[in-house]
């Protein structure tokens, strides 16, 4: 069995909150050992509840940095200049950090052009350029609000609860804004499964959370409101089916085609919108798929472009564009 990967946990105590640091350690260690902890922040004033206690009980190392100067946070040059010291010195495959802020994105690239793994960790309001900027993100406040909703739940009377779930309904609406969309979820899974079938290949559960992971960093089940990714598969989407073989679990589009009559309907419309009723094929296959997301030609017995648009008997293919007859 191969050694678990070392991780440098570096926290920035200024824009994050003390009621996270179960959640920090819960994530992180599922995936490694954390062998390097530390956070920053001037420790003369309050920060963000971070106190002995929470630092004694995990370990944590406090690195003082005072603030010289009124409105320049020189926590995050403490940060980085450390980080890039364990990059070169430390024995360590990969960085955790813990921060909302987009100030860290070049150095969570810079750790990646070095091979090193990088978790970024921070609240819904990350900048998207920092978030992508990471090998994966964890969200804290929806893993935070998905861990402790129970227990805030438990003892609550029946009218109380409508007034906490209209909360929460709210509270939910924000942070998913935050996140990637759950649309371009949906069709980055369907070009996966599009792209195996071209190669005669099935798509293995696992391999659409990996991709998934691979093209969105932030992507998360839970930041949709699922624990399991076989859940968000089945139940998110209409359009997707999950099969199992033994142990191994495939997903499948459903077998839903639209008729060649509502397409050709689709087509014209596209191309009366154009100039001179003219489109690049490249972009009206865009557009049919934005108009139905599992659309492909191969569905319906072709495997070129003209093929399938001269098919209709009312459409004129020009090189790489069509237009009406």
């Amino acid at each position: 069995m191969s050694e678990e990967k070392r991780y440098a946990l570096l926290i920035d105590s200024d824009n994050i909150s003390s009621k996270y640091i179960d959640v920090i350690f819960d994530e992180l260690s599922n995936i490694g050992l954390i062998t390097v902890r530390r956070i920053y922040g001037d420790w003369t004033r309050n920060v963000n509840g971070w106190n002995r206690d929470v630092m004694l009980k995990y370990s944590i190392v406090p690195i003082q940095q005072y603030a010289y100067t009124t409105g320049k946070n020189a926590t995050d040059s403490a940060m980085i200049i450390d980080a890039m010291d364990l990059l070169y010195t430390g024995n360590i495959e990969g960085f955790c950090l813990v921060s909302s802020d987009s100030d860290f994105t070049r150095l969570a690239t810079r750790l990646r052009e070095s091979g090193k793994i990088v978790i970024g960790m921070g609240e819904n309001k990350t900048p998207e350029a920092f978030v992508n900027s990471c090998t994966s993100f964890k969200m804290l406040d929806s893993l935070y609000k998905e861990e402790n909703v129970a227990a805030d739940d438990i003892h609550i009377n029946e009218a109380d609860f409508y007034a906490i779930e209209t909360d929460d309904e709210k509270s939910e609406n924000v942070n998913i804004s935050s996140i990637t969309d759950i649309k371009l979820i949906q069709k980055a899974i369907y070009d996966i499964i599009d792209a195996n079938s071209d190669k005669g290949k099935k798509t293995h559960l696992g391999e659409i959370g990996s991709r998934l992971q691979n093209r969105y960093p932030d992507f998360d089940v839970r930041n949709y409101g699922y624990s399991k990714l076989t859940t968000f598969v089945s139940e998110a989407f209409e359009n997707f089916e999950l099969t199992s073989n033994g142990h191994q679990n495939y997903v499948n589009i459903k077998d839903e085609i639209v008729s060649k009559e509502v397409i050709r309907e689709q087509i014209t419309r596209i191309l009366k919108s154009c100039k001179k009723n003219e489109c690049n094929i490249g972009q009206l296959n865009k557009v049919l798929k934005q108009n139905n997301v599992s659309f492909s030609i191969k569905k319906y017995g072709y495997s070129k472009w003209s093929s399938f648009l001269k098919s209709f008997g009312c459409f004129k293919v020009n090189g790489s564009n069509v237009t009406i007859l």
